[in-house]
């Protein structure tokens, strides 16, 4: 399926180049002879186009044939306009001016343009300001050119009305198209091959109308007739190119921020507003001592700056709100490293302490107990203390575990009231405590057994009014040399069953040589 679906697109350009190939042949043949016969040669390339875009269409199914439909239609009046001025080429004779291909070109250009505002709408959908006013300010700035060097010498001219306002027209029509060649340019993005043909069909046929009428403006006949004949023909051949492309099926995406301003762009819109001020300074035609003509200049000059000041306010707002956006993602990014860091927090806390009571787990204290044990001393001593509660099971079977589990939170509470800020408590699983202090001596360690055997006795008030009496018995391993923790765990252990066995609510000592 793969190889059939490439196997299509490669007939579909293999289509486009073969027409673009041929038509290229027909230039060349048009350059080679000197026969008047070769200028209908223009004919034989505009007719194709109207056969190009309907085998286009048909062939690769654009996402909207209208504009394609459109331009097919503009070719149709632009190949007749072309066999006309052809004829009369060959007979040796004066073209008619303002004549019936006149007519025809210019309404060629009208459906030129219904053809490229219904593309820019497909493929620009909505309407981009920043596009629009960059559009506005090329658009200007070709004006004060075509002004310039096309439409003020015709208006000093000896031409009589009609003539002069098909002339003009020429120009105007062409700045029309232009405007709309460059809000294409501006609010695409990722442009196919077809896209950029056709960008290419616009330009090409726009210089070479610049080229033919300006020289004709200003010399009174077009110098250099030649090479606008071929421009001519090179922008219809790209137009039926770029129907017959495949990637005409793709519409070019449209650009994701309008608001920017890349260098390149900046660097032609400056050059196109620095335009007007050139002509003045130069004097060109002799321009300062015509004062239409430099009011004119003067107009579009304020046109455009007043264009670049709305540039600038949307680049402006652009970058405040490329600001704004990034000091919230920053906000964000904040909240979230700290919320992580409460988590990661959260999660190292409860991967060493008791959920139920909050106290330090069995983990924590073997860390704790393996750092306290290596710093062991004769003089810096330490002491474990394991506790385990008497007739706690009593309680769970009568009152229930809830009731239990309440009745361990008072106990580590209690405990936890009855040391130093610096000393570890830790349950260790069910109703078994343990308590890690450091330079103590054994006088101090008596001291803790008796504060904490007190605490436990003291009756504890639960919910609903329930009073609860339980005692502790105590196993207290004091460790004055380094050992392991296991072996400090198991020693005071020892002493815990001793003192069970005793009879409960008392203290043991682990007795060692130490």
């Amino acid at each position: 399926m793969v190889k059939v679906q490439a196997g299509l697109l490669a007939g579909r350009e293999a289509a486009a180049w073969t027409y673009a190939t041929t038509g290229t042949a027909v230039i060349v043949t048009f350059l080679l002879t000197s026969s008047s016969a070769r200028y209908m040669l223009a004919v034989l390339i505009s007719a194709s186009v109207v056969v190009a875009i309907l085998v286009g269409v048909a062939r690769n199914r654009p996402p909207s044939a209208l504009p394609w439909y459109l331009f097919a239609a503009a070719m149709a009046p632009y190949a007749v306009a072309d066999t006309i001025w052809g004829l009369y080429q060959v007979r040796g004779a004066d073209v008619p001016f303002p004549g019936v291909a006149d007519l025809l070109y210019l309404g060629s250009y009208v459906l030129f343009t219904a053809g490229l505002v219904t593309l820019a709408r497909k493929h620009a959908g909505r309407l981009h300001w920043a596009g629009l006013l960059d559009a506005g300010i090329v658009t200007l700035g070709f004006a004060t050119l075509a002004w310039t060097f096309i439409i003020a010498p015709y208006l000093r001219s000896r031409l009589a009305a009609w003539p002069m306002a098909v002339s003009i027209a020429y120009p105007v029509t062409d700045l029309v198209l232009l405007s709309l060649a460059a809000w294409l340019m501006f609010t695409t993005g990722t442009r196919t091959p077809s896209f950029l043909m056709c960008i290419g069909w616009l330009l090409v046929l726009l210089a070479s109308d610049g080229l033919y009428y300006g020289t004709e403006a200003t010399h009174g006949t077009a110098l250099a007739e030649n090479v606008s004949e071929v421009g001519w023909m090179v922008s219809s051949l790209l137009l039926g190119s770029a129907a017959l492309h495949s990637s005409v099926a793709r519409p070019p995406q449209l650009a994701e921020t309008q608001e920017r301003m890349p260098r390149r762009r900046l660097s032609i819109l400056i050059a196109l507003i620095l335009m007007g001020p050139l002509i003045v300074l130069a004097d060109i035609g002799g321009i300062r001592d015509q004062p239409m003509h430099v009011t004119v200049i003067v107009g579009m000059m304020a046109g455009l700056s007043l264009l670049l000041v709305l540039r600038i306010a949307f680049l402006a707002q652009y970058a405040q709100e490329t600001a704004t956006a990034a000091s919230t993602r920053a906000l964000a990014l904040t909240a979230s490293l700290q919320e992580q860091a409460e988590l990661q927090k959260l999660l190292s806390h409860q991967a060493t302490h008791d959920p139920l009571t909050g106290l330090a787990n069995r983990a924590l204290l073997n860390e704790r107990l393996e750092t306290a044990l290596e710093q062991c001393s004769t003089t810096a001593c330490a002491g474990l203390l394991m506790l385990d509660l008497d007739g706690f099971k009593d309680v769970n079977d009568t009152l229930g575990h809830s009731v239990g589990d309440e009745l361990l939170v008072d106990i580590a509470r209690r405990l936890t009231g009855k040391v130093r800020e610096q000393d570890l408590v830790a349950r260790l699983g069910g109703d078994e405590f343990a308590l890690l202090v450091e330079g103590v001596d054994a006088s101090t360690l008596h001291e803790y057994t008796t504060r904490i055997l007190d605490s436990i006795t003291a009756p504890f008030t639960l919910a609903h009014g329930h009073s609860v009496h339980v005692t502790t018995s105590i196993g207290v391993r004091r460790i004055t040399r380094p050992i392991t923790p296991a072996e400090a765990l198991r020693d005071a252990d020892t002493a815990l069953y001793r003192a069970k066995t005793a009879g409960k609510n008392q203290a043991a000592f682990f007795e060692s040589t130490q």
